[in-house]
């Protein structure tokens, strides 16, 4: 199926009622269908449907329903198969055996086979960008037959089989007629090329489209027939349009308007936690943060309180370590707090008692633009003159390409895709992970940390060295956290379950949406 694709939408601006029937009217949804549709809004631009992009989380709200895994986890965190039904990790740690399941079929109708397996890893491996990140060790796929292959390593690994969960396996053949001079990126950008069990149908505007794939293995039971991913980047808009029932699901929508429509009658707002945490990430490579000193100044001049009370609503909590609260292997390291003559006395050591920085925000997320005005008045308490210059997320992942133009501070919400910290650790603060590794940070003590948790196997032991390993990454400072921001769901209640109850987290695997039962 090809579909005109429009990858940078305009800012949505429709509220209330105006928006659903501009959208029934564009043929996204009709009254007869509105039943069994739901209807998600969310801010930020989607770029690419490419699952090699699926790092960026946007895209992987749509990718991780179009395509399958060959694992996923089970309730408990537990690897399970997906597309996989069977696995075997070799006793060295260098290659995994994999046996696909019976029946799993692309939208297109065709099977599933080893060979797709293969040309999704070597297509990743070869682009080098994106998902990459999380199999870096990734050597080649050796192909037994159509259902059996095994999965070679550059290096014994504890952390690869649970990396595949954000690796989305594509339909080689549809990849391969449409390679194009890019490695079918163009192609992937617009089309579906899944296994996952919802298909691609239409984009219109600022809402994509994905319908039930009827060729997918698993049942459907409760979930809906069809999902509308809406894009709107004010909070305002959301919150009116699930107070009125326009929408289902409210994703960024800001504290000061959840307050306002928890208690209304159909409307529910649930928190959890989860392993996600806000700061601001440093070049660590040129300038003046590239001085630890100038960037624990930094972080000791910031207002972590009152930005939690005046704009987090006191909802999540402050943060301790460089990593989100959530995951597990934490050292006992002190919560953030403010020390203006701390700052000072850091920015004169470092010969830094006036500098001027630039910060960069996305306004698409408006507590950003909050963070960062109070951020810039903070700074200025101690010499510093903060410029402020918004930037869109796939424009600052371009910037990553090079450490000279890493900005010098960029504010950004960052989560954890896996329940083990390590992967976290490695594609976040390893040297030479490009595009990951947000602060160019590189610390050859930290590496070699690093590199010996990933062949150890038992899993306490390599829970020490990861402890140990954030212990200098505090003293480094690579990044500064401001916020440990939890989970929340917003949601119209009279028609949908919980999102958050019985479910594994969102950011390990999509949140399913289910149905209430018709009456």
């Amino acid at each position: 199926m090809q579909i005109t694709f429009r990858p940078n939408f305009a800012l949505a601006r429709a509220v209330g009622a105006v928006a659903l029937c501009a959208l029934m009217a564009a043929g996204a949804v009709n009254a007869a269908e509105r039943a069994d549709t739901v209807i998600v809004s969310g801010a930020g631009s989607v770029n690419t449907l490419d699952p090699i992009a699926s790092n960026y989380f946007q895209t992987n709200d749509l990718t991780s329903r179009l395509y399958s895994p060959l694992i996923t986890y089970d309730l408990d965190l537990n690897v399970i198969g997906d597309l996989a039904s069977d696995y075997k990790v070799a006793d060295d740690a260098q290659s995994i055996t994999f046996t696909l399941r019976d029946g799993a079929t692309f939208h297109d109708g065709t099977p599933v086979t080893s060979k797709d397996v293969a040309y999704t890893l070597d297509r990743i491996k070869r682009l080098a960008t994106g998902v990459a990140s999380y199999i870096g060790i990734y050597d080649s796929t050796e192909i037994t037959d159509d259902k059996t292959f095994t999965v070679k390593l550059t290096q014994p690994s504890s952390l690869f089989l649970a990396s595949l969960s954000r690796i989305y396996i594509i339909n080689s053949a549809l990849a391969e007629a449409n390679v194009g001079t890019d490695d079918s990126q163009a192609w992937l950008a617009a089309n579906d090329a899944g296994s996952g069990p919802y298909a691609l149908t239409g984009v219109s505007g600022n809402d994509i489209t994905i319908d039930w794939a009827e060729s997918y293995w698993g049942d459907r039971g409760d979930r809906p027939l069809s999902f509308v991913f809406r894009r709107v980047d004010e909070s305002a808009p959301k919150r009116d349009e699930l107070r009125i029932g326009n929408i289902d699901v409210g994703k960024n929508v800001q504290q000061r308007d959840l307050d306002m429509i928890e208690n209304e009658p159909g409307v529910s707002v649930i928190y959890g936690t989860a392993p996600t945490v806000h700061g601001v990430y440093f070049n660590t490579q040129v300038g003046p943060t590239s001085d630890p000193r100038v960037r624990n100044a930094i972080r000791l001049a910031y207002d972590y309180e009152g930005a939690f009370a005046g704009i987090h609503r006191n909802k999540g909590s402050l943060p301790a370590g460089q990593i989100p609260d959530a995951l597990p292997c934490k050292p006992d390291l002190p919560v953030v707090h403010r020390d203006v003559e701390g700052a000072k006395a850091l920015l004169t050591e470092a010969g830094q008692p006036n500098l001027t920085l630039t910060l960069r925000f996305q306004p698409a997320f408006e507590e950003q633009v909050q963070q960062a005005t109070l951020m810039q008045s903070n700074l200025a308490e101690v010499g510093i003159t903060l410029n402020l210059e918004p930037i869109a997320f796939p424009n600052y992942l371009q910037m990553l390409q090079d450490p000279e133009q890493i900005p010098q501070m960029m504010l950004l919400g960052e989560n954890s895709l896996f329940p083990d910290p390590g992967v976290f650790l490695t594609t976040t603060f390893m040297t030479g992970k490009v595009g990951t590794n947000r602060s160019g940070y590189s610390n050859p003590e930290v590496d070699e940390l690093l590199n010996t948790a990933i062949a150890t196997a038992d899993a306490d032991a390599r829970c020490e060295i990861y402890k140990d390993a954030q212990v200098i990454l505090e003293q480094d400072s690579p990044f500064m956290p401001i916020w440990y921001a939890g989970a929340y769901a917003a949601f119209r209640s009279d028609r949908l379950a919980n999102p958050l109850e019985g479910t594994v987290n969102g950011n390990f695997k999509p949140l399913e949406y289910k149905l209430l039962p018709k009456e």
